[in-house]
């Protein structure tokens, strides 16, 4: 492909259209990402308040926005292998695919136990352990925002990007720091009341620091992938 090359940037690197295309898909998922990681902001709020149908309504909705991502994912998996001697990083792009793709799914995953803890005759959260997960999930929201705009700055703007890279990190750290808190308060809360409830809230925050972590290799990808233009 490479007849497809056809334009220089000012600064004399080439741009593929099969590059710009694999950009452009990946902002699309990106943005489906951030609604997906949003919704489930949602989900654990219904859940607090106590709002079961809802809560149901809500899951739906997460399921089909992460089997939306997936859909996505595929092809643009296809397009990467049918384009691949054009590209020397293809496989920095598949990796970054398939990270995506399983936050998606490990946000599905923690919106499923959200809704198990709405069906079971479980109580309430408390107050304590809710603050955690409710800031948790705002700063793994935060995370896939700065991933997308990443996606946006790959072959330009590398200082800005480099910014965003470090930004990213430290909210890696902070989710690192609300992981940890969690588990002493979790089974310090649950272990000597009810371990169906304890089993279900421990894999929710098991699935966020897990989704944090694939955050932070997807933006160690697309860090690569910039400095290696």
């Amino acid at each position: 492909m490479a007849e497809e090359i056809i334009r220089f940037k000012s600064i004399g690197e080439e741009e593929s259209i099969a590059e710009s295309h694999i950009r452009e898909q990946l902002r699309n998922i990106a943005r489906k990402l951030e609604e997906e990681v949003r919704e489930l902001l949602f989900v654990v709020r219904d859940l607090d308040e106590g709002k079961v149908v809802a809560v149901e309504k809500r899951y739906g909705r997460v399921r089909n926005m992460k089997d939306s991502i997936e859909t996505d994912s595929v092809s643009l998996m296809e397009y990467l292998i049918k384009t691949s001697p054009a590209l020397t990083l293809k496989d920095v792009y598949a990796n970054i695919v398939q990270d995506v793709v399983r936050v998606a799914e490990h946000t599905e995953a923690a919106a499923y136990r959200s809704l198990l803890l709405s069906r079971g005759e479980f109580e309430r959260m408390p107050d304590n352990i809710y603050v955690v997960l409710d800031e948790t999930l705002r700063k793994i929201l935060n995370m896939v925002g700065i991933v997308g705009s990443m996606v946006e700055k790959l072959g330009s703007q590398e200082r800005l990007l480099r910014e965003y890279y470090i930004e990213l990190l430290k909210l890696e750290n902070s989710v690192d720091e609300f992981y940890r808190e969690a588990g002493i308060q979790v089974i310090k809360y649950y272990s000597n009341r009810d371990i169906g409830a304890l089993i279900l809230v421990k894999e929710l925050f098991d699935k966020l620091e897990d989704a944090a972590d694939m955050l932070k290799r997807v933006g160690t990808y697309i860090r690569y992938a910039s400095i290696s233009r």
